[in-house]
């Protein structure tokens, strides 16, 4: 067995060098923090002693932290999108399979990355893959992927029933207004589900506005919430969480003059939860919408959808506007 006397253990611990003095540091906090005596933040240290350039028009990689500062190429999806594009068809192509294999080997993937994923990471959408392949599905089982979807162009509606009403959890603080009869009735899991279940498939919505959407997902609401995803699961039900609010305005929620400056989480805490759970829970999907009255409408087209929001990526079906 090799021996390390102390002055080695000293080196193999000291890995943290500063470049503006040479001075070592154990971790990488106290090299962060030794910056301040060189009046220098963190941002502009790793900018001047490691630049990086966006790969489309050459301007220094902002800093928002460490591993997305290293991580990224591009300091906008846009300039990613434009750079791909002037790209030669194959060369685009390795481009973006590469973005998949590698997140896959990373993050252990099983399922094939959903639109809400995609374009939660610094990565192109579904979208964005398919103006460079023909079929996305098609190219992730090619990676490796099992897919909880297929491609789809349009979804056939069933005939409205008369005699179907929407229940509403009596928890249901303010109920949507739907074009059908209503019943308040205790769920065991979501807030709306439609009378007849055979038509849906034994789906259920679970309403949320961003406020909550963000509450739910912290730290302490996370474990209550994923138990009520277990039971949807131990029911044999399909649970599809409905976001009162557009993907571009829960992705910079900080931002919104409409959300608590109290709130301390992160976008990207929020979302890194939300990508476990897609990948974790097969019976689930997110789906963010504008506004109450597009919740209604999108509800009622799921609820008679003759079961194909099971088969298709809702977010994707919303954004290209075929849902």
């Amino acid at each position: 067995m090799r021996k390390f006397t102390q002055k080695t253990l000293r080196n193999l611990n000291m890995s943290f060098k500063c470049k503006v003095c040479g001075q070592e540091f154990e971790t990488e906090r106290k090299l962060h923090s030794h910056l301040k005596k060189h009046d220098l933040r963190v941002a502009a240290y790793y900018q001047k002693y490691y630049p990086r350039y966006d790969l489309h028009d050459g301007k220094i990689i902002k800093f928002k932290s460490k591993d997305y500062y290293f991580k990224t190429n591009f300091n906008t999806r846009t300039n990613q999108l434009k750079w791909i594009d002037n790209l030669p068809q194959d060369e685009a192509e390795n481009y973006l399979k590469e973005i998949l294999l590698k997140r896959k080997k990373e993050k252990d993937l099983k399922y094939s990355p959903c639109q809400v994923e995609l374009r939660s990471l610094a990565s192109p959408s579904v979208i964005s893959f398919e103006k460079k392949f023909d079929n996305y599905y098609k190219l992730c089982e090619s990676l490796g992927f099992k897919n909880k979807y297929e491609k789809i162009q349009d979804i056939a509606l069933a005939t409205s029933h008369k005699d179907c009403k929407v229940y509403v959890d009596t928890r249901e603080q303010l109920p949507l207004k739907f074009n059908l009869p209503t019943e308040v009735k205790g769920l065991k899991f979501g807030d709306y589900a439609l009378s007849e279940k055979s038509l849906t498939c034994n789906c259920y919505i679970e309403r949320k506005s961003l406020a909550d959407f963000i509450s739910t997902i912290s730290v302490s609401n996370y474990d209550r919430f994923c138990r009520e995803i277990e039971r949807a699961a131990e029911n044999d039900a399909n649970l599809i969480i409905v976001i009162e609010d557009t993907l571009t305005n829960a992705l910079s929620f900080p931002f919104l003059p409409y959300i608590s400056k109290k709130i301390k989480v992160t976008p990207e805490f929020i979302f890194h939860k939300v990508r476990a759970m897609i990948q974790k829970y097969d019976h689930i999907q997110f789906l963010f919408v504008k506004g109450r009255k597009e919740s209604v409408r999108v509800i009622e087209k799921i609820f008679f959808s003759k079961c194909i929001y099971k088969k298709i990526d809702l977010q994707l079906a919303y954004d290209k506007k075929i849902l």
